[in-house]
């Protein structure tokens, strides 16, 4: 047998860990044609979740890497799924083909590489879709315990950093008479719905929820009486996909009570992991983006932007941040996806057009990679699965450690070569098998 057939002999699994848990989901793909142990490793339930979380953070600590990817779908007479660069032609990275393609599907959320989509053929059935479009792994949750086409529907998909669970929240009215809203949760770990006490607070619209720092965020209000007259007051509703906990988040002053003819909703600001709220003034003239710069601190509330409506049309939505400053808007009179730099009103057109849009920020992960279909684990299999863990564990906290000291690189090619020259100053030769 070749020498170089055994080269994995010279590098300790925590070596390797070190390594994959740097690597794009890609190249961890080739990595499992390596060898059957490789394999296993890979698909390990904890490293699968862990790799996605280090991705998460490597996204957030490499601010000026050009590889952050945003996800995009856009609908017409078929719908395409893409993902495209953080760059200033939003250039295309690749097309997503494990993907449905019929009309009545749409996106809801996305979360570590993770996306949820709603498919809304039947108005009287909701079915959600969980789908990994990388490694082309989907499943179908089961129906909710309330399955009735509702008045308003919004939902909010997201993950729990403590249980490592991926969670989907579900709040609909039944009609435009009722007091309460109904609200169900699903957990991808117990693979089943509950019904949860509903806060007191009413559903402002069909909006999605948008998830950020552990919780997926919407537009409430509930009606007060203020000098003998009804009035709509506002603000942002939280859910801890953690703790499973309501939480309210004041609005500024101005956006607490809106005038008629008014609209608000509530999007993510990654650039400081915290939210935005979008305020369209009276027919749409103007919009004012309000964003929370400190999160979770009332008094932090800025106007960042005030933009003029240029034409006739509605005023284009804002779909997300770039990070050049530039926001992505969806055009209503060309139905184009745009960018627009707030300081000069200037627009940028990337030549994606559809009906409907849907743009989120995306991180190629492993998520669903560990699903199995019905196969029991054998014993020498659950024994391995044990050690594995434990060394993913241990691998965790070094890699944490280099990512905090500034180390942490997305570049396989620069891990390769400075893990080789530690290995050689140790008197070791890596050597390359096949």
């Amino acid at each position: 047998m070749s020498r170089q057939a055994t080269f994995t002999e010279y590098i300790t699994e925590e070596i390797l860990l070190e390594i994959f848990y740097r690597l794009p989901a890609k190249s961890l793909g080739k990595c499992m044609c390596v060898s059957k142990a490789w394999n296993f490793l890979i698909k390990d339930p904890f490293f699968v979740s862990s790799h996605a979380i280090h991705q998460s953070k490597l996204r957030c600590w490499n601010n000026n890497n050009d590889k952050n990817l945003f996800f995009v779908m856009t609908g017409r007479h078929q719908v395409e799924y893409s993902l495209h660069l953080d760059d200033l032609e939003f250039s295309e990275y690749i097309q997503l083909e494990y993907m449905p393609s019929d009309n009545h599907h749409c996106v809801v959320g996305s979360c570590n590489g993770l996306l949820c989509l709603m498919d809304f053929q039947f108005n009287f059935d909701s079915v959600f879709i969980l789908c990994n479009p990388i490694v082309r792994k989907s499943i179908t949750l089961p129906k909710p315990c309330s399955c009735h086409f509702p008045y308003k529907i919004s939902v909010g998909f997201g993950f729990d950093s403590v249980k490592n669970d991926y969670k989907l929240l579900k709040i609909t009215k039944e009609n435009a008479l009722d007091k309460f809203v109904e609200v169900e949760l699903y957990s991808l770990k117990r693979n089943s719905w509950r019904i949860l006490a509903p806060p007191r607070y009413d559903l402002y619209s069909d909006d999605f929820m948008v998830f950020v720092n552990g919780i997926v965020h919407w537009i409430a209000y509930e009606r007060v009486k203020e000098q003998g007259v009804y009035r709509c007051k506002f603000l942002v509703m939280g859910f801890d996909m953690r703790d499973d906990v309501f939480k309210e988040i004041m609005l500024p002053e101005n956006l607490r009570n809106l005038p008629n003819r008014s609209e608000i909703y509530v999007t993510t600001y990654d650039e400081l992991s915290s939210i935005a709220v979008i305020e369209l003034g009276c027919l749409h003239t103007q919009c004012n983006i309000w964003v929370m710069k400190n999160y979770g601190v009332v008094g932090t509330w800025t106007k960042m932007f005030s933009i003029l409506n240029p034409g006739p049309e509605p005023m284009p939505r804002v779909l997300g941040f770039m990070k050049n400053g530039d926001l992505m808007l969806s055009a209503y009179d060309n139905l184009q996806l745009v960018s627009c730099d707030p300081e000069r009103s200037e627009l940028g057109y990337f030549g994606i057009q559809g009906t409907r849009t849907y743009v989120s920020s995306f991180t190629e992960s492993l998520v669903l990679l560990d699903q199995v279909n019905g196969d029991g684990m054998t014993e020498n299999g659950a024994k391995y699965a044990s050690n594995a863990s434990h060394l993913i564990e241990r691998a965790a906290d070094g890699f944490t450690e280099l990512a905090a000291n500034g180390e942490a690189t997305n570049d396989s090619s620069d891990i390769e070569e400075s893990r080789s020259n530690e290995l050689k100053r140790e008197g070791l030769q890596l050597r390359t098998g096949k």
